[in-house]
């Protein structure tokens, strides 16, 4: 037993040991471990959240600098992240584009520099003036393959502009430029209808060569034989009381230029994209004159009108009693699921006449008038139309109903018309502006150009419908041409 006044040399005590659970590393290295996972998680959620980078060269930069947006349709799409010089000469820009907006980076997709841009008849790039430069595009066809190198436009294109399809392009060739510049207007009767996109020397350095795009629903009004000259020169109006006034029309074309075209009557057919033109310094004061009518618009009928074939009709015949002479006269027909109609005095024996001597023919058939009339297969149709039974042409008329027109409806009110005649050729447009309705619902044809030669007879089509809506008669009327209307329960809704 111890003796309580013994004390030990020192105090033992129980020592306390920490031991780790069975199974788990240390704390120090979970935290470590994890810190670098969830550095490598961050890093790929930030590669997942950038678009392709591609190149875009370009003549000049504009200001345009690191930052500056890429947009499509007023939204962010990317953004420049790097400009510099290209070899040679020129700039080049790097564009990062957004995720969901990486497909905008394909074949065909056009990308120019948006900055103020005075032209004719318009000021693009008004929001460049207080913020920054950014660029903007068209993309290309839906899926065209990713494209990592770009050229930029000089100028926006003009079809980019207005939301149209793509327009007319061609070459205009001058001995000078004369102040041409890109975004410089193509006028017809002083309305733009397109714009010159470029301008460069040619090959040989022998010309300039100025490119020029006609949006769409222009195009028609171009053909092989129109003609081109430059819009220049300062109007100034001096005047005591207003001292001295400058058009604003002529200020703009003194600053980028202008372009004028004219198209003549006998202007060919329409001029196919590439064709080339000469560029005049001056109109001639004949050109100024001309008032040849043109269809304009994208669609000339909607999508799914179809336009029946007309079919050429000559009537002969024969007039005197001793010295008898031979008389023609000519026009179209076309054909309904009722019969082929026409013009009455095509279908009609005229009068003084011989007997038995009127002869139509039509649609590889002969006719005799009055042995067709006398079976019942004439009829009239319409004041200044008549028509031809199916009956009359036998096993033929199959073929010929193959051919007809898709849908017929009477004229109820005057409304803008296209007028199909030879197989092939351009269409007449005739502006609803340009009728008066006369006697029996038929629609004078007043105001305007005069209607060609050749047309007596035409199908007249809605430019609303592509409905068959009349024919229209040139010849064998008294005063201006006319449309006879098709009879009918009206005007279709």
């Amino acid at each position: 037993m111890m003796n309580p006044d013994e004390r030990p040399d020192e105090l033992a005590l129980p020592e306390a040991v920490a031991s780790a659970p069975a199974g788990r590393g240390g704390i120090g290295r979970w935290w470590m471990l994890g810190g670098l996972i969830g550095a490598a998680i961050s890093l790929f959620l930030l590669l997942q959240g950038t678009g392709p980078t591609v190149t875009l060269v370009a003549t000049h930069g504009h200001g345009i600098g690191p930052g500056d947006p890429i947009r499509f349709q007023g939204l962010d799409v990317g953004e420049v992240v790097d400009v510099r010089l290209a070899e040679g000469s020129g700039v080049e820009l790097d564009l990062r584009f957004r995720p969901e907006a990486q497909d905008l980076a394909r074949a065909g997709t056009r990308l120019w520099i948006v900055r103020p841009l005075l032209s004719l008849d318009a000021v693009t790039g008004l929001d460049t003036l207080l913020g920054s430069r950014y660029v903007s595009l068209d993309p290309g066809p839906e899926g065209a393959e990713r494209r990592s190198r770009f050229t930029a436009l000089p100028a926006p294109p003009v079809d980019a502009l207005d939301g149209g399809s793509p327009g007319l392009d061609f070459v205009l060739e001058s001995p000078q430029r004369n102040g041409i510049q890109p975004g410089a207007a193509v006028t017809f009767r002083g309305v733009s209808i397109g714009a010159v996109t470029a301008v460069q020397l040619s090959s040989d350095a022998t010309a300039v060569e100025i490119h020029v795009t006609v949006r769409s629903g222009f195009a028609r009004l171009i053909r092989e034989r129109s003609l081109f000259w430059e819009l220049g020169g300062v109007e100034v109006d001096l005047t005591l009381t207003r001292g001295v006034e400058v058009g604003l029309d002529s200020l703009r074309s003194a600053l980028v230029g202008a372009i004028a075209v004219a198209t003549p009557p006998d202007a060919g057919e329409p001029a196919p994209g590439g064709s080339r033109f000469k560029l005049h310094e001056d109109a001639e004061p004949e050109w100024l004159e001309w008032t040849t009518p043109l269809p304009i618009g994208d669609d000339l009928l909607p999508g799914d009108a179809a336009v029946g074939e007309s079919f050429g009709a000559v009537l002969r015949w024969k007039e005197g009693r001793i010295l008898r002479s031979t008389e023609v006269r000519e026009g179209w027909c076309c054909a309904t699921q009722a019969g082929l109609i026409g013009p009455q005095d095509l279908l009609t024996v005229p009068e003084g006449a011989a007997s038995e001597s009127a002869v139509l023919e039509v649609a590889g058939q002969r006719f005799g008038l009055a042995e067709l009339a006398g079976q019942g297969l004439l009829e009239d149709l319409a004041p200044g139309l008549r028509r031809i039974a199916p009956a009359a042409f036998g096993d033929q008329w199959g073929l010929l109903a193959a051919r007809a027109v898709g849908s017929a409806r009477s004229l109820g009110e005057p409304e803008d018309v296209l007028v199909f005649a030879a197989p092939g050729a351009s269409p007449l447009p005739i502006a609803a502006s340009r009728f008066t309705v006369g006697e029996g619902g038929s629609l004078a044809v007043s105001g305007g150009p005069p209607v060609p030669q050749g047309w007596h007879g035409g199908q007249v089509l809605s430019r609303v419908d592509g409905a068959l809506v009349g024919l229209l008669l040139t010849t064998g009327v008294e005063g201006a041409p006319r449309i006879a209307p098709i009879p009918g329960a009206g005007r279709a809704r």
